[in-house]
């Protein structure tokens, strides 16, 4: 199974101090089967750094003060497109980008968005693949052919790249 509910023992119960408690965010990953929404603990990080980085996400059922019982995981291999929290990165620490368009067929989802790539340096499918899990896409438009009725427009979305079990191409447009 590729979640499940968290052991209470790792999440501290809801007598944590104010100061303690995590900042939760909202977070939808797509799997082959299933939607998957909830929030998670931020931590000051970005979730395509997190999962790039963890196997395992752990999800909260509840936004407001979640109890042990509220907590799952979900197994990043499993994960085919993440829909991450709002991140505004501080624009002196970019490094500058040159953005192309993209399109990347990820299971039964179609993605068109932009990708940022380091200039002079080309996505090469087998690189992306090695040096992390989850491409990250800007200005992303999500459609399925397993639900037709299934259309998304997202200002960033996280695709895994590292995903075997699921047909995966990607293709620069221009």
């Amino acid at each position: 199974m590729f979640w499940r509910n968290r052991k209470s023992q790792e999440i501290s119960g809801p007598a944590t101090s104010v100061h303690l408690r995590p900042t939760l965010a909202p977070v939808r990953v797509l799997t082959i089967d299933t939607v998957i929404e909830g929030w998670i603990d931020q931590t000051g990080q970005r979730l395509s750094d997190v999962l790039n980085v963890e196997e395992l996400l752990s999800v909260s059922r509840a936004a407001i003060a979640p109890t042990p019982g509220d907590w799952f995981v979900v197994e990043r291999d499993h994960m085919l497109l993440a829909v991450p929290p709002p991140h505004a990165s501080d624009r002196s620490v970019r490094l500058h980008r040159v953005k192309r368009r993209i399109e990347i067929h990820s299971g039964h989802y179609l993605v068109r968005g932009i990708v940022h790539l380091v200039a002079g340096i080309d996505l090469d499918p087998f690189l992306a693949r090695s040096r992390q899990y989850f491409l990250p896409v800007t200005d992303s438009h999500v459609t399925s052919t397993q639900w037709p009725e299934m259309v998304e427009d997202k200002p960033a979305l996280l695709v895994n790249v590292r995903n075997t079990e699921h047909r995966l191409k990607l293709e620069i447009l221009d």
